[in-house]
């Protein structure tokens, strides 16, 4: 949640998003606010593609697993 020191804050949420540290500074320097848009959009589209890999892998570990577990039973 922003406060009332929004730099510190800001900054403390952009970190937990994972924001490198450069792209940071960019946001928090900018004094237009369609820059401040097009990165803060372009880390959120590098989120969601993290995101959709995790969940891929994810499933396809479970399919693994459950395969090897359904064998094992079957065994």
């Amino acid at each position: 949640m922003i406060g009332a020191d929004v730099r510190a804050d800001a900054t403390e949420v952009l970190r937990r998003c994972r924001m490198p540290e450069d792209e940071v500074r960019w946001v928090l320097t900018a004094d237009d606010p369609a820059v401040i848009h097009m990165i803060l959009e372009l880390h959120r589209e590098r989120l969601e593609e993290e995101l959709a890999e995790r969940r891929m892998r994810l499933q396809e570990l479970e399919l693994v697993l459950a395969a090897e577990a359904a064998a094992q039973r079957q065994a």
